[in-house]
């Protein structure tokens, strides 16, 4: 992890892109985060994680991104600075349909 770059973290207010965001910032140093949902700042808690994200010295930047729209990633890539260039994206948003196998049908999986 290059702490000069930006990690994008997709669905980065949600639970698990606001732990592994944490992670980063603690356990290996980055630096300059971008974190995207779909409400970006109007996600419940995200200003908040921001804000004691950025006590631990990271800059952080909140965006709200549909990233199953292509034109929404289009604009989101080209708002990445140059002085700070992408070097890692974690993928983080989604739902998830929790269940045993054995009573998974085919739309529960889709």
């Amino acid at each position: 992890l290059d702490p000069a770059g930006t990690v994008l973290i997709t669905g980065g207010t949600g639970g698990i892109g606001a732990h592994l965001a944490r992670h980063l910032v603690t356990e290996h140093g980055a630096r300059h985060l971008v974190l995207t949902s779909r409400r970006g700042p109007d996600a419940e808690g995200a200003v908040e994680l921001a804000e004691e994200l950025s006590l631990l010295g990271a800059e952080i930047t909140l965006t709200a991104c549909d990233v199953a729209d292509p034109a929404n990633i289009t604009g989101l890539l080209a708002s990445i600075p140059a002085e700070h260039p992408l070097t890692g994206i974690v993928h983080a948003a989604g739902t998830g349909d929790n269940g045993l196998i054995a009573t998974m049908d085919p739309e529960r999986l889709d």
